[in-house]
């Protein structure tokens, strides 16, 4: 689940996606009010443009006073102070550029798209909301789908049975969802915690299950179903089962 924050301030004038609807990374989401970013962009490119012209005229001057110097018309001093005068010229070029390339990038952050594919959630602000990179909230959030991470708890006794392979050994595993069916696909253990919960002696394993169906929602519940093998042992129908005094 990825959080969609605006990182310059101002009022939304366009809603690009509706609620529950299937986006694509780079599509474009919102749009920010892009007035007061358009004018620092030409604010900033005039800037360039007058810096370009002083770093040409100070080159000018220095190029005229280098032939002068060599003709002893001017002092080495002088000299000096063209070039100062020259650098000082380039190095507020230099700035002039970097604040076109903030204003650049706020301007271009005005129109917020999605950084991955997925599904848009809830939309708690609408057109002309003032948003701001500071608010609680965010402003949407998109959630990555296609495939989910499934999160259970095991004890520390069947951990250690488990971990005597390596994680890419142990069997794939399926859920059960909340209506009792099981899922279609199977999904595959890739991560295990490193700290066991003293609380309650369990531990922490992550599996993966590819979504392609979206049929598994972020915040969804399940039953985890770990296949396991038992040896010489005899089996008996469940129905065939009573409990007796425990």
């Amino acid at each position: 689940d990825v959080e969609i924050r605006p990182q310059v301030s101002g009022f939304i004038t366009k809603l690009c996606v509706d609620e529950g609807a299937t986006v694509r990374k780079g599509q474009l989401l919102f749009i920010i009010d892009p007035t007061q970013y358009e004018a620092a962009v030409r604010t900033a490119k005039a800037s360039v443009a007058t810096a370009e012209a002083a770093v040409n005229t100070q080159q000018m001057t220095v190029d005229n006073k280098i032939e002068l110097n060599k003709k002893q018309i001017i002092s080495d001093y002088d000299l000096s102070m063209a070039k100062n005068s020259l650098a000082q010229a380039q190095a507020q070029l230099a700035q002039a550029k970097a604040q076109l390339t903030t204003a650049q990038q706020n301007y271009s952050f005005t129109q917020v798209k999605s950084p991955s594919d997925g599904v848009i959630n809830d939309i708690p602000y609408r057109l002309g909301a003032l948003v701001s990179p500071s608010m609680a909230t965010p402003m949407t959030t998109v959630s990555e789908i296609d495939e989910v991470y499934v999160y259970f708890s095991t004890t520390e006794k069947e951990l250690l049975a488990t971990i005597k392979e390596e994680i890419s050994k142990i069997p794939a595993i399926k859920l059960q969802l909340i209506d009792g069916t099981t899922y279609d696909a199977e999904g595959k253990v890739d991560a295990i915690t490193g700290v066991i919960d003293q609380s309650t002696g369990s531990v922490s394993m992550r599996a993966i299950f590819p979504n392609k169906e979206h049929m598994l929602r972020s915040g969804g519940t399940a039953n985890v179903l770990i296949p396991y093998n038992m040896e010489n042992v005899i089996s008996i129908p469940q129905s065939a089962t009573v409990e007796i005094q425990d």
